[in-house]
């Protein structure tokens, strides 16, 4: 399986995630269709050739009504061709986003939690959750996941969203992706009213500028021009994102994993993108943009 259900951090984890996570072992993850226990494997880079994904332990299956395997099948379809139709989309998914709804989650070690709490875990909480999430569209509070929805089903960004504070009511209207300059354009403004959006653009290989109060991040999209018959990015958009109201360890786990998701592409031909809630710097510098908010930025890799 490709994605899993973490008790600890309440949310789905998707196998390219387990690459990046801290102490994977620590973290007890469920089957988001039947609530069966899953163990994570293939997650160390450096040892396994595999990809990561989730199994059951030995001589233990899914629950009879549990459909994982197919909608398993169906996300890998929504990857290459259109799923909703007449009857909607074939899977439940996120469909309104509201931070306000967070909850502070403590990631808790195996050694806190005895095997009978986990099995309680496993039955009661992540039971109920699989039976009122996955039976009709839900309300989330994870951006990972509204990210994950956008990328992983590129034909069917037409699906409802309601996004707290970003104009839209589609997938497709609240996402805005960062678009080069052409031809004589030097600049480009983004969105036609400076609007609030979820902006995203793969990452440049430029490393992060970490300050005091601020991280800067190098972006792909840019003013591509042809200099010695090259295409050199003359001048790439930047997000500066405001730090001075983080946390230390908010800002040193973020660096860290902005590091760990450039890291896993090299040598691939995959690419690592950021999406974030924020806005285009309109008035100084046009490629600039501008975000604050650790919890509404979100790295992916495709």
């Amino acid at each position: 399986m490709d994605d899993a259900r973490c008790l600890q951090l309440d949310r789905l984890v998707t196998n390219e995630e387990l690459y990046i996570l801290d102490n994977v072992k620590s973290l007890n993850f469920v089957c988001d269709e039947c609530a069966v226990a899953l163990i994570p494997c293939s997650y160390k880079k450096a040892v396994n050739l595999r990809r990561p994904y989730f199994k059951t332990s030995k001589n233990v299956e899914h629950e009879q009504h549990c459909y994982a395997k197919a909608s398993s099948k169906i996300k890998q379809q929504g990857k290459t061709s259109r799923l909703s139709s007449d009857e909607g989309f074939p899977l439940a998914y996120p469909n309104r986003f509201t931070l306000t709804a967070a909850k502070s989650v403590k990631a808790v070690s195996t050694t806190e939690i005895a095997a009978d709490d986990v099995n309680q875990l496993t039955r009661s909480k992540a039971a109920k959750t699989v039976s009122s999430k996955r039976k009709a569209n839900y309300l989330t509070s994870s951006f990972q996941s509204i990210v994950d929805q956008y990328f992983d089903f590129p034909y069917d960004r037409d699906r409802a969203l309601s996004f707290e504070g970003v104009e839209g009511n589609q997938y497709g209207q609240i996402f805005t992706k960062i678009i080069n300059p052409v031809g004589k354009q030097k600049f480009r403004f983004q969105t036609d009213n400076n609007d609030t959006k979820v902006f995203y653009s793969t990452l440049a290989w430029d490393k992060p500028q970490v300050e005091a109060d601020y991280i800067m991040i190098k972006l792909s999209a840019g003013w591509w021009q042809k200099v010695d018959n090259k295409n050199k990015n003359l001048r790439p958009y930047v997000v500066k994102i405001q730090t001075s109201a983080w946390p230390e360890a908010v800002k040193t786990n973020f660096v860290k994993r902005l590091t760990q998701i450039r890291e896993l592409v090299k040598g691939t031909d995959k690419k690592a993108l950021v999406a974030f809630v924020g806005k285009q710097d309109q008035q100084e510098d046009f490629y600039r943009f501008f975000a604050e908010e650790a919890k509404l930025i979100s790295f992916k890799v495709v």
